[in-house]
């Protein structure tokens, strides 16, 4: 009987932003842990370009913040009774 062994591989995951540049090369960051050298990667592109101006963590911040505001809170509900007469009218109108 012979037993063959299958090479062993120490994966990450690691999920960040790349920069793909118009000459299609990517220019990324990989944490410090990461050896230098040569590495097998694999590579998942989301089509979504995102923007640097746009970060996510701050626009969730702000968004937590006007959930937790009383004077926000108001004024979207105030809003949202303004608005109930016409979205009663119009899904009335959609059913008939």
């Amino acid at each position: 009987m012979t037993l063959s062994t299958a090479p062993i591989f120490n994966m990450k995951t690691i999920e960040t932003t790349a920069n793909v540049n118009s000459d299609g090369t990517i220019t990324l960051q990989v944490p410090p842990d990461i050896a230098p050298g040569k590495h097998r990667v694999v590579l998942v592109i989301d089509e979504h370009v995102t923007s640097d101006s746009i970060n996510l963590a701050e626009i969730d911040a702000a968004l937590m913040e006007m959930a937790n505001d009383p004077e926000y809170r108001t004024e979207a509900l105030q809003i949202e009774a303004e608005f109930a007469a016409a979205q009663w009218e119009a899904l009335q109108q959609t059913e008939s």
